[in-house]
């Protein structure tokens, strides 16, 4: 059983200085703020992270024209066991997996950049069993309002518990491995799935389709192209 104050801080909303936007508009956390956050709630020493498993996936070189480019594309698959513990040694664990793919790099940041991600974002994915203010709530459309809460299990608190998030600075990307994997963006499928389009309706499910996936800048031209040609 986690005491009063660590039941009352995981049942806080996540202090919005903790969040990332990236370019998509996808709320997320920092690698960096998650291990902050367990040391903020937990205490140094009352967590570990053990990496159960960790392989590669595929890696394979970027080809141009017919000939490598010296460029590489690297996936790793990770999983990773969080283990928690209260004052009294008890413990809890989560474990949670993750893909992630470092693409257009030298061979040895290929393998570098997609291990270390895929491992970070197991972690991270591990570390949202503990509520809100390990990211739960973004996962609704960035959501920072608390989702969980309260919980039927909760020791009684005092009125006046502090917040241990109250001061953090703005929190920002450390880079690569900070967000989920997206899939390359591949315009020669969608210049195909755009040119097969018969009619407005059909350009409208698949704009909505790129919208979903942050696309729709990237295809808006073509899509413009295609709807004058089925409005003619």
């Amino acid at each position: 059983m986690f005491n009063a104050k660590q039941v009352d801080q995981l049942l806080k909303p996540i202090n919005p200085k903790r969040v990332l936007m990236d370019g998509k508009g996808h709320a997320h956390v920092s690698q960096q703020d998650v291990l902050a956050h367990l040391i903020r709630v937990f205490g140094f020493g009352n967590f570990d992270i053990d990496v159960l498993n960790v392989e590669p996936i595929f890696v394979q070189p970027r080809i141009n024209n017919g000939k490598e480019t010296g460029r590489f594309d690297a996936c790793y698959r990770a999983l990773v066991r969080l283990t928690v513990r209260d004052e009294d040694g008890n413990s809890c664990h989560y474990e949670n997996g993750s893909t992630a793919t470092a693409q257009n790099q030298t061979l040895g940041d290929a393998h570098d950049l997609a291990y270390k991600s895929a491992i970070s974002l197991s972690v991270k994915r591990a570390a949202i069993a503990l509520g809100d203010g390990f990211g739960l709530s973004l996962y609704n459309k960035g959501q920072m309002t608390a989702l969980v809460m309260d919980t039927l299990v909760h020791p009684e608190s005092p009125s006046d518990a502090e917040d241990v998030q109250d001061g953090v600075e703005q929190q920002v990307s450390l880079g690569n491995d900070e967000v989920e994997p997206a899939p390359e963006f591949d315009s020669a499928e969608w210049e195909r799935q755009i040119a097969e389009c018969q009619n407005e309706e059909d350009l409208k499910a698949l704009w909505e389709a790129a919208k979903a996936q942050g696309l729709e800048r990237r295809i808006q031209a073509a899509v413009n192209r295609r709807k004058a040609e089925v409005a003619q």
